[in-house]
């Protein structure tokens, strides 16, 4: 029910006037606690207007976020790739073939443990004390 039609259903209810302005009054408390202030002189057809300029700034905001924590994960996860890779390249080269068992553990492995695991190849005697935890 758009603004022009609720105005209309109203109007044809005693004392229309203070139930738009109840209703008016309720739309304000729910905004504000939602962060979104409304003067006490706006009408409904003001609030519609109102309602979808600011419906239009937070979509635009939630995108922009949306966007940004989806790059976030895209950067964290090719950081997360490219460590993985580079830790089984350098395992393979000090100590051989790595194992599907280990490659799998190094590929799922978060990005902290891929640091300490990457930390630890350089000096690692074998393959086995890299992933052995920590005292």
């Amino acid at each position: 029910m758009g603004a022009p039609s609720l105005i209309a259903w109203f109007s044809q209810h005693e004392g229309y006037e203070r139930l738009q302005a109840l209703f008016a009054e309720l739309i304000r408390e729910t905004c504000s606690r939602h962060g979104l202030e409304l003067p006490k002189s706006i009408n409904l057809l003001e609030m519609k207007t109102m309602f979808l300029s600011q419906m239009d700034t937070w979509k635009k905001e939630l995108v922009a976020q949306a966007r940004s924590e989806a790059m976030a994960a895209g950067k964290a996860e090719g950081k997360a790739e490219g460590k993985a890779e580079a830790l089984i390249d350098l395992l393979a080269e000090r100590f051989g073939t790595v194992a599907p068992t280990w490659r799998k553990l190094i590929q799922e492995a978060s990005l902290t443990n891929l640091d300490l695991w990457f930390k630890r190849a350089i000096v690692a005697p074998d393959l086995p004390s890299v992933f052995e935890p920590a005292c």
